[in-house]
Formats: C-alpha cells, structure tokens, sequence
C-alpha cells in the first residue's frame, strides 16, 4: 500500500525543549483540490510557563513526524513556537540554532533542509511540496 508525504523536523540544540512545534499541511491532488488535511504537535510547555530546565518527560532529541495520505503536492507548515525564551540578551549566546527537516515520499526521502530558528521568535514557515517525478502515476 503506498504511503504519502512523511515530514520530520529535529534538533540537537540543547535548548530545544524549549520550543513547541506543530507541522501541518493540506493534501492536494493534481488540479489543485484538497483532499485531506493533517497535522501534529509537540507541546512541552504553555506559552510563557517558563520552566527552568527540560522537563523529565521531554527527550533531548525529540522529533515531530506528520504523516499524510497519498496526494499530488502538499501545502505544509512549519511552527516553532518559543514557550520559554532564553535566560539572557547576549548575542553570542543567543544566535539562531538548527532544526532539520526530513521529507519523504512512499518511505523514500527526497529532500533535506537546515533551517536556523530564532532563539525569540521560532518560525512560521509554509513551503509547498511537490511530490517527486519518479512517484507521479
């Protein structure tokens, strides 16, 4: 049974707990219909909760996986919203960290991105995705 698009976001930054993520997309099919939507989420935290350190229950190297139903392209979003903010202002310190993002079609990933997440304000990211030549019937 073909599977369609799986999106995977991770980071080894050791402040990713930080972080709440939600992936979401609308499936469509060649002439530009929807034909499902889906979503996932990761919430470590409510906004402004503040927490010091990781919580017990929250992986250091947590990943988000959206799975969709077989479709032509997929309009995806990508959140990654700060719950807690850093501990202080110094640049250095501060700089933007890695998130990599995994795409794949029927099991066979076809694309990877390295995207530098603001430590203040995360990322509201919508990417078209097109399903690979080699997969179009």
């Amino acid at each position: 049974m073909k599977k369609g698009f799986s999106i995977e976001i991770a980071s080894r930054f050791e402040g990713w707990w930080r972080y709440n993520a939600v992936l979401m997309g609308g499936c469509f099919d060649a002439v530009g219909t929807r034909i499902d939507f889906a979503s996932a989420a990761s919430h470590v935290a409510d906004v402004g909760a503040g927490p010091a350190e990781r919580p017990a229950n929250v992986a250091p190297d947590r990943r988000l996986t959206l799975e969709t139903q077989p479709c032509d392209h997929l309009l995806l979003y990508v959140y990654v919203i700060p719950h807690t903010l850093p501990q202080n202002n110094d640049i250095e310190t501060t700089k933007p960290f890695a998130l990599d993002l995994k795409i794949a079609y029927d099991g066979h990933r076809f694309r990877s991105e390295r995207l530098f997440i603001n430590q203040w304000s995360g990322i509201s990211l919508e990417l078209r995705v097109d399903r690979p030549a080699a997969e179009q019937a």
